[in-house]
């Protein structure tokens, strides 16, 4: 069980700029030495890009700890600090250690210097309240054409479920130091403390626990419970647990309650609200937009529970609705510019790499190069940075080339690769270019920014150049670039990108990964042990199973095999390659990887879809599968392949809803019975979506399903046998 929750809060100030300052809160728990320097160093490597300042929250005892640990003649102190640097240069320029000492919250340096930072505390630990309510979900919005109807009788579309704020010991004494930050004294000095539900019974015990109050928790559970109790005539306090109209403390406020004696933990917004609101969604960065829509179908909301009829999942058809914009412009440049799956550039593997050194020399490409560097670049450009890649290095080179005939005669550019960045040969920029060819999510990008806001002035000016964009979704681009050109003048950093498509997930937890380690779990199991020593022949399963496992390390770079030894290869006349485009004529020689690519873009887009319908996006109350009809309109192999292995385990999951399980079961049985065939051409991947848990059937469905294919097969040796009965593992 974790002893603290951490997390990281970005301020933009006029005094230091952009300051990342990094959060541990700890639980009540005794601490050794050996735990502060554990915990430190497990907070820091959290994240790539190192913090400014640390900060620490804690009580007497804690800090006492931590002070001990801070001796500088410590061997482990200095071996922790020196995970706060970098080439030397002390990235970490401060830990500060809050001590709640029961009645006031102190600040101590740990070290011998107090450092450059003054970070508002209560501002620190609200971002804190407000990261577990993204971390827990705490907040629901309507699906389309619903609407909640709230205990106060309004109507609207987002609902706040206080209690799922916190979901630990240590994400508890977050919201309990926010709660006794704000009103510490209040809570001393109560006899009574009211709450609107028991959902935050637990968070207000342990608040009263950190200020010593033997207060009693009154909750009054609703608003008819509240008009038949009085405030007493001892000192008492009130804590709504969350909002998003105020109701509950306006009534209280309008009636015989002090407004003074009256706070919200969460509420939309602290605009016109009674009494103190905690944390206010909107300061936050949080715009409920539709909020105020009252029409539709009602999700009535009892305490804090709700209640709607229970929905089948909603299937959704990929179509040519789905289509990504960027995704003709994608194939006429990368159509056939792409690695087999997983192959190794340079020093990273991954699931899709773009093979770019080709484009560069593109006359679309270069022309639009030439148009941002004379457009939009800095004209005191005196270092390019890139990262450590040779396509980055390869731009660059273009980059410096094109400067160098823009710029005063005599001006000197120096060139870097990433890993080489320090600041003492940076610290005279008058102007930074950052190059990265391909970015997905930003990493170096982040990394770089990072080091510069450390290294030179806010004020020089920099321009972020990532032509090529295939980043998990639109929302993560749009954070990556807003990370990038944010700084604290009035002006934005340059940030230059040619052509975007978000892909999904970008993990090594993929299914080629998770299809070899399931088989290794299962590998030296023998018949009684897997289970299947009822089949009438068992002598082929073992042997099967090896040869699955071979199977699976021999996909690493592409698709299962079809049953018959086939690779899996596209026909004519693929929807989302287009009619008349030059990948729709020479299909033939596309990459499994670029087809691949192709439906994980489709996939993605649909997740993304602005219409309600057509989105392949679930939320609270209503969940949103992939139609087993696509399996029948991509009635290929590899297209089948691609969906399997590209779509989330939740959109293959058929399991709550009969009918849609029947569909696939049905589906399912013909593939297997014919895999000697076209149609069965995908069985092994089929099989293996099942093995590794993406696709799922209703019990009964399933179990007759591999049952029945397990019968049908034990009479030979084969792959398929062996990734049934890995299938069969899955769903014991």
């Amino acid at each position: 069980m974790e002893r603290f929750y951490s997390w990281r809060h970005l301020k933009h100030c006029t005094t230091h700029g952009s300051i990342e300052a990094l959060v541990l809160c700890y639980k009540r728990c005794q601490l050794t030495e050996g735990n502060v320097y554990t915990d430190v160093e497990t907070a820091l490597k959290s994240d790539a890009n190192l913090p400014d300042c640390v900060y620490i929250v804690g009580s007497t005892e804690q800090c006492n700890t931590f002070k001990a640990a801070w001796d500088p003649a410590n061997l482990h102190l200095q071996t922790m600090i020196k995970r706060g640097m970098k080439a030397g240069f002390d990235f970490v320029k401060q830990y500060t250690f809050v001590e709640w000492d029961g009645t006031n919250f102190n600040q101590h340096a740990l070290g011998a210097h107090t450092g450059p930072y003054n970070v508002d505390l209560k501002l620190l630990i609200t971002r804190g309240v407000n990261s577990l309510i993204e971390k827990n979900s705490a907040i629901h919005q309507a699906p389309s054409g619903h609407v909640f109807k709230h205990p106060s009788q309004r109507r609207n579309k987002v609902f706040i479920q206080a209690r799922e704020i916190a979901s630990g010991e240590a994400e508890l004494y977050v919201v309990a130091y926010l709660i006794t930050l704000c009103h510490g004294q209040a809570l001393q000095g109560s006899t009574k403390v009211f709450i609107d539900t028991m959902g935050i019974y637990a968070y207000v015990k342990c608040a009263l626990a950190l200020c010593r109050s033997e207060a009693e928790i009154v909750s009054f559970h609703s608003y008819d419970e509240l008009e038949k109790i009085n405030p007493p005539s001892d000192p008492y306090f009130c804590i709504v647990s969350a909002s998003t109209s105020g109701s509950m403390a306006k009534k209280m406020a309008s009636s015989v309650w002090d407004p003074q004696r009256i706070a919200t933990i969460v509420d939309v917004t602290s605009q016109g609200r009674a009494g103190d609101v905690m944390v206010a969604l909107d300061n936050m960065g949080v715009a409920f937009p539709d909020l105020k829509v009252s029409d539709g179908t009602l999700i009535e909301i009892i305490g804090e529970n709700f209640s709607s009829k229970a929905k089948p999942p909603r299937p959704v058809v990929l179509g040519q609705p789905h289509t990504p914009k960027a995704l003709a412009d994608f194939h006429q440049f990368f159509g056939f510019s792409i690695h087999p799956f997983n192959t190794r550039v340079g020093t990273k593997s991954k699931l899709l790499q773009l093979d770019v050194i080709e484009l560069l020399e593109h006359a679309e490409f270069k022309k639009w190069l030439d148009a941002e560097i004379d457009w939009s670049f800095p004209l005191t450009v005196s270092h390019v940075i890139h990262a450590d890649d040779e396509a980055s290095k390869a731009l660059a080179v273009i980059v410096v080339a094109r400067l160098r005939t823009r710029l005063a005669a005599g001006s000197s550019i120096t060139v870097l690769p990433y890993h080489e960045l320090e600041k003492d040969n940076c610290k005279d920029a008058t102007g930074v270019v950052i190059v990265s060819t391909v970015a997905r999510d930003g990493g170096v990008l982040r990394e770089i920014s990072r080091d510069l806001r450390s290294y030179i002035k806010a004020y020089i000016p920099r321009h972020f150049l990532s032509p090529i964009g295939i980043p998990q979704t639109n929302a993560s681009w749009n954070q990556l670039r807003m990370f990038l050109v944010r700084n604290p003048t009035t002006r934005e950093y340059g940030f230059s990108n040619w052509i975007q498509l978000p892909l999904g997930e970008d993990s090594n937890d993929n299914s080629w990964h998770r299809l070899i380690e399931t088989h290794k779990a299962h590998s030296e199991q023998n018949i009684h042990d897997l289970g299947l020593e009822h089949l009438p022949n068992t002598s082929n399963i073992l042997p099967s199973l090896d040869l699955a496992g071979k199977a699976a390390l021999s996909a690493f770079r592409g698709f299962l095999l079809s049953p018959r030894g086939n690779p899996l290869r596209l026909s004519e006349g693929f929807l989302f390659f287009g009619n008349k485009t030059e990948i729709a004529r020479r299909y033939a020689d596309v990459e499994p990887s670029m087809v691949h690519l192709t439906m994980a873009a489709v996939l993605q887009n649909a997740r993304e879809h602005k219409d309600h319908e057509r989105r392949l996006c679930p939320n609270g109350y209503e969940s949103v599968v992939l139609a087993p009809e696509c399996f029948l309109r991509f009635n290929e192999a590899i297209l089948q392949a691609c969906m399997l292995r590209a779509c989330h385990p939740a959109e293959l999951d058929y399991s709550s809803s009969p009918e849609l399980s029947k569909v696939m079961k049905e589906l399912l049985v013909k593939v297997f019975a014919r895999s000697d065939k076209d149609f069965g051409d995908a069985a092994l991947e089929f099989a293996a979506a099942i093995a590794v848990g993406s696709l799922r059937l209703a019990k009964t469905d399933m179990e007759t399903l591999l049952d029945d294919a397990l019968k049908q097969h034990a009479g030979n040796t084969s792959e398929l046998l062996g990734m049934l009965v890995l299938a069969k593992q899955a769903n014991h």
